[in-house]
């Protein structure tokens, strides 16, 4: 198993943590139209994502971590196309997976729980409340638009086209 490039990874749309058969716990990327498995752990990964586009993640978290005024469960707005929102989407382990928040498509209620829908027809069952779900997303939102009025500037790894609709929820 190789490890996902930081272009593939600049592409992420859902990033969890899964348990393979004869391979154990990995993690798997969503990217448009595909997904990969990589052997490294979902915080590695996300790690790997801010060095592409040069981001210091411990800054960027200190930030997010003013603007909610809370320090669990940040959202990482890694580039303007790559809005990284921590969601329960693994059940054993590591159960911390990420959405991109640009490629959300809906959130469905199943009973006490969701399944995340993102825009190019993945669904991912998340251990989450519906209501917990859009709060994450809206202070995704938030900080966004905060970090974006503040003046933060993303750079955009190569080929990145920048940008994005931000779904309202």
């Amino acid at each position: 198993m190789k490890k996902v490039s930081g272009a593939e990874l600049a592409r992420m749309t859902a990033l969890r943590s899964v348990c393979l058969p004869g391979e154990g716990r990995v993690s798997q990327v969503y990217v448009p139209g595909d997904n990969f498995y990589d052997p490294r752990r979902v915080c590695s990964l996300v790690e790997a994502a801010a060095r592409y586009f040069a981001v210091d993640l411990v800054a960027l978290r200190q930030r997010c971590k003013e603007l909610l005024d809370r320090s669990n469960y940040l959202p990482l707005p890694i580039s303007t196309h790559l809005v990284l929102v921590p969601l329960t989407l693994g059940t054993l382990g590591e159960k911390t997976g990420f959405i991109n928040l640009l490629a959300l498509d809906k959130v469905q209620a199943q009973g006490k729980h969701c399944t995340i829908l993102l825009k190019d027809g993945v669904a991912l069952p998340c251990r989450l409340s519906p209501g917990t779900v859009k709060q994450r997303m809206v202070q995704a939102r938030f900080v966004l638009w905060e970090l974006s009025a503040a003046g933060f500037r993303w750079l955009h790894g190569p080929g990145a086209a920048g940008g994005g609709n931000i779904p309202c929820i």
